[in-house]
């Protein structure tokens, strides 16, 4: 599986050289014609032998592009939620039609992470994690997430009891159990079985403590799966480019023709009546998809008009095409509540 590994021992440098090299083909990558491909190895509940792979993903509006560490970011957080913790990572970055050994100045370019990315790294490890950067002929260079990004922020230092809360313990996951929150093949999923999936998928979602997942069925009869990530310094990943993110390194074609999608809201309001208000109005009304998520599904969906199911936590559904989606865009000041409950709020 070139999306996801369990290793007994650390690979080595040659094998994450060369897993880095398989990867190249995968981005996705119109505009820009770079092919920028990563792996992290990743800590969960104390083991740190999975490895996840990422490649840049590009879009018509390059805001919305994703890069290959946040590919790795993707695909880590939807298997293990939040207590996904980065400990190293390699990058390897070369224009498109390049091959090992070719004597261009860029084949032996060693790419460091944006800035964008330092900020995303930097909020699911520590400090001292090594990223190395790798030319497509090998050279090599490694500095730490901390020299990287000199007096970063994360929600470690805003939300500490979120992001460390003392009684929770994690799961433990097996490679298929993993796997199987990532990406699915062979048969068709029922709605039952696409919501017990969406349940099991964790957002991170600090700021906002409102999280989304999405599953989507690509052509071929593939699902993939994605969440919401959310970062200290809003540059956050939406789940379509999330489950964007992990298909392209898992499938070679997409073509997305339905979507799920399930959102959980988790705020505490000081407020008991508001909370329960709030409660009632969010799952009553499935949450859609926000535009900039419909803007990055459109550039992989089959057709404007493939179906975009709501789920509410209770297991209703609602349906529309991803054209009409975009008229249902969330706005966080469209809140549908009477004056009574906005003057209330407004006092909090």
């Amino acid at each position: 599986m070139k999306l996801f590994r369990k290793s007994d021992k650390p690979l080595t440098q040659e094998e994450i050289t060369h897993w880095l090299r398989d990867l190249r083909g995968h981005p996705y990558n119109p505009s820009s014609h770079f092919d920028v491909t990563g792996v992290f190895r990743v800590k969960y509940n104390g083991d740190d032998s999975y490895y996840f792979a990422g490649v840049n993903v590009e879009n018509e509006e390059h805001r919305l592009g994703t890069h290959a560490e946040e590919g790795c970011i993707a695909a880590m957080v939807t298997a293990f939620g939040k207590d996904a913790e980065i400990v190293e990572g390699w990058i390897m970055g070369a224009p498109d039609h390049l091959k090992p050994g070719d004597t261009a100045p860029l084949a032996n370019n060693k790419v460091t992470c944006c800035g964008k990315c330092r900020q995303q790294n930097i909020g699911f490890a520590s400090s001292s994690a090594v990223i190395h950067s790798i030319s497509l002929n090998g050279a090599h260079q490694q500095t730490t997430m901390g020299d990287s990004l000199p007096d970063h922020f994360s929600f470690r230092q805003f939300a500490p009891e979120l992001v460390n809360p003392s009684e929770k313990q994690p799961k433990p996951l097996a490679v298929e159990e993993i796997e199987a929150k990532l990406i699915r093949k062979g048969k068709a999923l029922s709605d039952p079985e696409i919501l017990e999936w969406l349940h099991n998928l964790e957002s991170v979602d600090y700021a906002s403590q409102r999280g989304q997942a999405v599953v989507l069925k690509l052509a071929d009869n593939t699902y993939v799966a994605g969440v919401k990530i959310e970062d200290a310094a809003y540059v956050s990943i939406n789940p379509i480019q999330c489950a964007m993110a992990i298909a392209n390194v898992a499938c070679d074609k997409i073509a997305v023709e339905s979507v799920w999608t399930l959102s959980n809201k988790r705020k505490a309001q000081k407020d008991q009546a508001l909370t329960q208000f709030h409660e009632y109005q969010f799952n009553k009304n499935p949450k859609p998809l926000t535009l900039s998520a419909v803007q990055v599904l459109a550039e992989f969906a089959a057709h404007d008009q493939i179906p975009i199911h709501m789920f509410t936590r209770a297991g209703h559904k609602q349906t529309i095409s991803m054209r009409d989606s975009a008229h249902m865009i969330p706005v966080l000041s469209r809140k549908k509540m009477d004056d009574k409950y906005k003057q209330r709020l407004a006092k909090i």
